[in-house]
């Protein structure tokens, strides 16, 4: 016990000694080293710039602006060179006497109160900069220090007023210069680098090199800033027209997956988001990417897709409708309580009939719930809707699906997600499914910047090209055959085609269903002659102006957006109209054409009653010359000459 306590007599005495030469042997040189310390890590956090973010057609989005400050460090600087530095700094600033009362007081109290760090000027000019620097080089100004200040500007004003173009898709950068939200939070590691002009060399490979007059490189996105900016203008118009909680939209290539414009409003002002977010954090959110909600009726032409892929109907199979089903203690219901009776399947999705549906989805496997669920499940999968899509953003949702391996589904679950009740999805989701047929059936991988690892992610086949087909024809004949589709969402000269959703909202805090309040959605497409889009929206709860049985009529519907959304589309990225003369027009036959285009419709179903009237007397006059000819041994062909008469 005597030697330990020895020992730690040896250990203590030891310790106290060399404290006490920190104390006061080494005091200067400590705090000359502190003083390094502190100065070199000021301008260490500045060696990081952040690169600009720029359109596809290099239109700046976010950009960097750059000033310094002029700081002190009270604690390090000796009383007796209080004085003179202040001095010195009236000379060097041209200070006012007002001033330089100011910075002596600002420096008293932070000697009198152990201050470290005291901000002097936030904001010197160029000369002023260059004159303390000469001065700091020189350490005529010990305890002083010029820090640079990098500043995020959003140079483009957003569609809504108030707000800078595409917010919620950029974000923003935090107080401490990390990317905060969106493209700035997700490309963080991207955007930073060195910056060049306070670091004069580096050495590659052993051999110095300068690094003055290197810039980083912009990133590239796909958005384009001019749709981006139109499309948002159009948002915020009908936000105040429904008075709708958030409007969203999200305009794809369906076949590369760039995604050209994709915007929420209300949006915010990035460089102001401290405000935002003091006011109201939710602003800084982005719904489209990160808020995930039940769809509604858009899910039925996955339904469609499922049958129609594994060959068990085609549009013009006949499902018998009816007003509502009954799965032990829960009912199915159509819309407006009604029977439509025999319908083609086109005809179930286009007039949006959700007991029709879940007979499609009850076909999928009519012995086994299961196996049914099974089937419509890997549907969505196969399109590339289940789970996050892998977009290059920050926060986005991966939807709530339901995987029959994990969950086991009822036949009234069956049912209700045929129609998108009970499943919840996102905007990009749901984009990607369309895209996949629209495109052929080949799933791609949306992304946000031209170049990046995204782009280099090969399609996959989910879909047989006919399939995919037959599922396009179906979205045509929904714009296309219906009225108020047609009226709301046709565009001449361009092929058109989706679905509208409109789905209740669960209230998780009252544990019920919102009264009077919906999700309106549309997912469909606009085609020119060598472009294709997609275009995804949805209205959150807007206000309706009536509810009636079946109806929830807007002042702005869902479809009607999209066809805004589509009109601006052209226009900003010059769509050609297609060679199809009937693109865009009502379907001859339907009850679009009887209604908006009657004259069409009449002259198209008289010409092709009398193409019919001539084919069938060609057909007949070819089976006379055929048994004229068997009765009198000579070989005839069976095609009439070359300048005989034909059919039109």
């Amino acid at each position: 016990m005597v030697a330990i306590l020895l020992v730690f007599a040896v250990i203590g005495t030891a310790a106290s000694l060399r404290l006490g030469y920190w104390q006061v042997v080494a005091s200067d040189e400590l705090s000359a080293q502190i003083d390094e310390v502190k100065t070199r890590s000021a301008a260490a956090a500045q060696k990081v710039v952040r690169a600009d973010i720029v359109d596809r057609n290099g239109k700046p989005l976010a950009t960097t602006s750059s000033f310094d400050k002029l700081v002190a460090y009270p604690d390090i600087i000796d009383p007796d060179d209080l004085e003179p530095s202040v001095e010195l700094l009236s000379v060097l600033l041209d200070l006012s006497s007002r001033e330089r009362l100011e910075y002596a007081e600002l420096l008293s109290s932070g000697l009198e109160g152990g201050t470290r760090f005291v901000t002097l000027d936030p904001k010197l000019s160029g000369e002023q900069s260059d004159k303390l620097r000469d001065a700091l080089d020189d350490k005529l100004l010990p305890g002083y220090g010029v820090e640079a200040v990098n500043v995020r500007n959003y140079p483009r004003k957003g569609g809504e007023p108030g707000t800078s173009l595409a917010s919620h898709t950029l974000g923003f950068v935090r107080l401490d210069d990390l990317g905060g939200g969106g493209i700035e939070q997700y490309y963080d590691d991207e955007l930073t680098t060195l910056d060049s002009s306070l670091v004069d060399m580096a050495t590659v490979e052993g051999v110095p090199v300068s690094l003055q007059g290197i810039e980083p490189e912009p990133l590239v996105l796909t958005i384009d800033a001019k749709l981006q900016r139109a499309v948002e203008k159009e948002l915020h118009s009908v936000k105040v027209a429904t008075r709708a909680k958030s409007v969203s939209a999200l305009v794809m290539d369906p076949h590369t997956g760039a995604i050209l414009a994709v915007a929420s409003v209300p949006a915010f002002d990035s460089e102001d988001f401290a405000a935002v977010a003091r006011n109201d954090m939710s602003r800084l959110i982005n719904p489209v990417f990160s808020h995930q909600y039940e769809p509604g009726s858009v899910m039925k032409i996955f339904t469609a897709t499922a049958a129609l892929d594994l060959g068990l109907v085609t549009p013009t199979t006949i499902i018998r409708d009816q007003r509502e089903l009954e799965f032990w203690k829960y009912t199915v219901r159509n819309a407006d309580h009604r029977s439509k009776g025999n319908l083609k399947v086109k005809d179930v999705i286009a007039l949006s009939r959700n007991v029709a549906t879940a007979k499609i989805a009850r076909m999928l496997a009519p012995n086994s719930t299961q196996k049914a669920a099974h089937r419509l499940y890997d549907l969505w999968a196969k399109l590339g809707m289940v789970g996050k899509t892998g977009l290059d953003i920050s926060a986005e949702a991966g939807g709530n699906w339901f995987d029959p391996d994990e969950y086991l589904w009822s036949p009234v679950d069956l049912a209700n997600r045929a129609f998108g009740q009970g499943v919840s999805v996102t905007l990009p989701q749901l984009a990607r499914g369309i895209s996949t047929i629209v495109n052929g059936g080949l799933v791609v991988q949306p992304h946000l910047v031209a170049g990046g690892e995204a782009t280099q992610v090969e399609p996959e086949r989910a879909l047989k090209a006919k399939t995919a087909r037959q599922a396009k024809d179906i979205l045509r004949h929904v714009t296309g055959s219906v009225p108020w589709y047609a009226k709301g969402s046709l565009i001449p000269g361009y092929e058109v085609g989706g679905k509208t959703g409109t789905a209740q909202i669960w209230d998780s805090v009252k544990n019920k269903w919102k009264e009077q309040r919906f999700n309106h959605s549309f997912i469909g497409f606009i085609g020119g002659r060598k472009q294709e889009y997609v275009i995804a929206v949805r209205l959150e709860e807007p206000k309706p102006i009536s509810i009636k049985q079946g109806a929830i009529p807007l002042r702005i519907e869902s479809y009607e957006l999209y066809q805004m959304i589509a009109r601006t589309t052209i226009d900003q990225l010059q769509m050609k109209k297609s060679k199809d003369p009937n693109a865009g027009l009502p379907i001859i036959g339907s009850a679009a054409a009887r209604a908006l285009d009657p004259v069409r419709n009449r002259q198209a179903i008289q010409a092709s009653k009398s193409q019919a009237r001539s084919a069938g007397k060609q057909t007949a006059g070819k089976e006379a010359d055929k048994s004229r000819s068997r009765s009198s041994g000579l070989n005839v062909a069976s095609d009439p000459p070359a300048d005989a008469g034909q059919g039109t």
